[in-house]
């Protein structure tokens, strides 16, 4: 998973497979969305650890508060 300026993109052998847009959305949202994702492609990850992943591309955001 990488951070883009408008989205997150999902990569599989340095391909974009998906993209996610978190402007003005809150880390759970993104989260639940991607884990989703990943579900649908039959991928096994932990809710928390994503969450986690998710919350550490952006430093100093609150766990409920708006990315940017």
């Amino acid at each position: 998973m990488e951070k883009k300026s408008h989205a997150l993109e999902l990569k599989k052998a340095g391909k974009v497979t998906e993209e996610f847009a978190y402007k003005d959305r809150i880390v759970s949202e993104v989260t639940d969305e991607v884990w989703s994702s990943l579900k649908r492609k039959g991928v096994t990850v932990s809710k928390d650890a994503l969450k986690d992943t998710i919350q550490s591309l952006f430093p100093g955001v609150r766990r409920h508060g708006p990315l940017k």
